[in-house]
Parts: C-alpha cells; sequence; structure tokens
C-alpha cells in the first residue's frame, strides 16, 4: 500500500489520531491541510496525511503554536525541504510520530 493514498475517511482518520472530526475540518478551513476529496465531496486521508496531522497536534499541543503559526510552520518546512535541510527535526526533535493502530 502507498503511503500517499487517499484511503481513510475523516471519522476513521480523526478516531486513529484521537481527535474529534470537526478539528479536522477547522484544519481544512484554515488552510493547514487539503485532504483528497471524491467526486461527491468526501475527504479521504492518506498515511502519509496522518503522519502531518500527528505533527500539527504535536506543534498545537505540546509547543502552544496557535493555526497561524502552523501554516507558517509547515510552509517554510516544505520551502526547505526542498533544498535538502531537515528542519522539522533540526527545530522540533523532541517530535517522534507514532504508531496509530
Amino acid at each position: 500500500m502507498k503511503k500517499e493514498k487517499p484511503i481513510m475517511t475523516i471519522s476513521v482518520a480523526a478516531k486513529l489520531l484521537r481527535l474529534h472530526p470537526r478539528t479536522l475540518m477547522l484544519y481544512e478551513r484554515s488552510g493547514i491541510i487539503a485532504p483528497y476529496r471524491t467526486a461527491t465531496k468526501r475527504r479521504l486521508f492518506s498515511v502519509n496525511d496522518l503522519s502531518e496531522l500527528q505533527f500539527i497536534r504535536y506543534l498545537t499541543r505540546q509547543e502552544g503554536v496557535n493555526l497561524k503559526g502552523v501554516k507558517i510552520i509547515l510552509e517554510t518546512i516544505k520551502l526547505t525541504e526542498k533544498k535538502g535541510v531537515k528542519l522539522k527535526k533540526l527545530l522540533f526533535p523532541s517530535f517522534k510520530s507514532k504508531p496509530l493502530v
């Protein structure tokens, strides 16, 4: 199974992450995440999406970052990764992605 393939509904993703589905909708409305949408507009999440959502939860809960700050951090990390810099590991060494099952 490919980690980037969207396979989980919002309710399954929320349950695995121990978040409320409305929280994921809020992240989407804030522009932090963009889940895949089916032809019938259902949200689907991939394993990679869940890893990113774990990091978002870490930033908001452990580091106290608000959603606007999370968005800026994620954009900065994406830009630096294109240049080969592992900014996430440098700035947040205590973050560890946990198995969801």
